[in-house]
């Protein structure tokens, strides 16, 4: 088995020799910044289950099973290129990040941002003022209090959105209110839980709490369409990434099925592993793999 794998897998990088030199163009950035997930992981914060790296693995892991590729970058980065960018945790950050961030807004980007960012300097001292600290104004929203949730304890919005471990008390400055707190949430309810604020040409979201799986997959869902970034059209278990030659602007998706069911996958463009064409939909076996070099145009 092991012999007719490997004859098998030269064949195939014969087959693909013509996707030498394709890069992939990542549409999305999420914003990771060591310094900020270190200061999170003190004792000190109002609540022990605001974990930054795996807030940051969950919405990664929303847009890989959605087909959507991100890359991973500081928040000091040049972000012209993407369409899209998210701040899952961003706790700490430095006035330059800000800047920057608040830049790439104003000429026309989009950005999200979770819940408990933008508190602290890089000396990790909070920042006077109210809440969300450095992205008051970007995101248009002024939080007077935190209000931790129990470990196990849930939050309902007014949209159907599920909040969980984390909630703020707060108004909206500037921006537009997209779900509340509902009324059976205490002593919060009413109070924006999903916020969109215009900011010079852009547009910056803000999330009050942790949405569930669900919730979140709906939320990044809603903020992708507005900028333009293409997904959530996968079935489960089905891996999508995309490559495309600088020069001649041909693309190349990569298919692989985590399932052992064949799947009817979107795609138009004919597989070099096979040959076999597709029109709209490609059946990919279980456990199987495919890369359609797709229509010129139609990509």
């Amino acid at each position: 088995r092991v012999w007719r794998e490997v004859v098998r897998l030269g064949a195939d990088l014969r087959r693909l020799a013509d996707i030498k030199g394709s890069t992939v163009d990542a549409e999305v950035a999420i914003l990771l910044d060591w310094s900020s997930l270190w200061a999170q992981r003190h004792d000190c914060h109002p609540s022990v289950d605001m974990t930054a790296a795996e807030e940051i693995e969950a919405w990664h892991r929303t847009l890989w099973r959605a087909g959507i590729t991100a890359d991973l970058r500081p928040p000091s980065a040049d972000l012209s290129g993407y369409k899209l960018v998210l701040a899952p945790s961003l706790y700490l950050v430095s006035d330059d990040a800000a800047k920057n961030l608040a830049g790439h807004v104003a000429s026309g980007g989009a950005l999200a941002v979770g819940p408990y960012s933008g508190i602290v300097d890089p000396n990790d001292h909070v920042r006077l003022g109210s809440y969300p600290g450095a992205f008051t104004e970007l995101l248009g929203v002024r939080i007077e209090e935190f209000c931790p949730l129990p470990a196990d304890g849930a939050i309902d919005l007014d949209d159907g959105s599920v909040g969980l471990v984390w909630s703020e008390q707060g108004e909206a400055t500037t921006a537009a209110v997209l779900a509340r707190y509902s009324a059976n949430a205490g002593p919060i309810a009413g109070a924006p839980a999903i916020t969109r604020n215009a900011y010079g040409d852009g547009v910056a979201w803000y999330l009050t709490t942790r949405l569930d799986e669900p919730s979140r997959e709906r939320f990044l869902r809603r903020v992708a369409e507005a900028a333009g970034v293409t997904g959530f059209g996968l079935p489960p278990g089905i891996e999508a990434v995309r490559r495309r030659d600088p020069e001649t602007g041909q693309t190349y998706l990569f298919l692989i099925n985590h399932t052992d069911a064949d799947t009817d996958v979107p795609a138009r463009g004919a597989d070099l592993l096979t040959g076999q064409s597709a029109s709209g939909r490609f059946r990919l076996p279980g456990g199987d793999v495919a890369v359609i070099h797709e229509k010129h145009g139609e990509a």
